[in-house]
């Protein structure tokens, strides 16, 4: 079992409004720091590319990393806990990939914007 969702649709169109939201103020905080040649704050790229990434990568991967910790699972109108220790075990450990994958990314792109 190499994938165990534990959100559904509509908690899936959220977090891609998220992303996209997050996606916008990542482009706005390079613009910023590279059309005012604000090298010094650079470093702030990374806070919007990391909550872009993350919510991003949930909605690939139809996990929620805190419903994975807690155990839930909202696969409708209303939570529920999750029974399946195997499912719950894949879950996490989806969410612990879905963190690693967007530290990454983030980090990329905070590097990239440095050099630039």
């Amino acid at each position: 079992m190499n994938s165990c969702p534990n959100i559904a649709q509509k908690e899936v169109r959220k977090r891609l409004t998220i992303g996209y939201v997050g996606l916008f103020a990542t482009l706005i905080t390079v613009i910023y720091t590279l059309f005012y040649n604000q090298s010094d704050l650079r470093f702030l790229v990374f806070f919007p590319a990391i909550l872009t990434t993350v919510t991003l990568f949930e909605v690939l991967d139809r996990t929620c990393i805190v419903y994975a910790y807690l155990g839930i699972k909202n696969m409708g109108d209303k939570y529920q806990k999750e029974r399946e220790d195997n499912s719950l075990k894949v879950q996490r450990m989806q969410s612990f990939k879905i963190v690693f994958k967007a530290l990454v990314v983030a980090s990329l792109i905070t590097g990239i914007v440095y050099l630039v």
